[in-house]
């Protein structure tokens, strides 16, 4: 891995966004053509890291299948309960099976 290259970038996307009041999860809300999260996966896919995890919770299969859609290799970590930013990432780090060697870039 190169020293410049994060080895993860952590989305966190588990939200419900019920201040936009809309039924439409708050992530897949769409500006310039792409949704938000589409966004932020292809700005974090610049950074070229060894692992980008998108952390899903409310609306959880919409987001997923909307995932596969715009890059097959996003790996998704589901967190059940809204407990907070730090169980978001914690949860992704147990999508990739514990701790990283290397830098994790945490995007909200």
């Amino acid at each position: 891995m190169s020293a410049n290259r994060p080895a993860a970038v952590v989305v966190l996307a588990a939200g419900e966004g019920t201040r936009m009041k809309s039924a439409t999860p708050k992530v897949l809300h769409e500006i310039c053509g792409r949704s938000l999260v589409g966004h932020v996966v292809a700005a974090s896919r610049e950074l070229d890291p060894e692992h980008l995890v998108v952390v899903v919770g409310h609306a959880r299969e919409q987001v997923t299948a909307h995932l596969a859609g715009i890059d097959a290799d996003v790996r998704t970590a589901v967190q059940y309960e809204q407990n907070g930013t730090g169980h978001a990432v914690r949860m992704a780090l147990q999508e990739l099976g514990g701790p990283v060697d290397g830098t994790v870039i945490v995007v909200c």
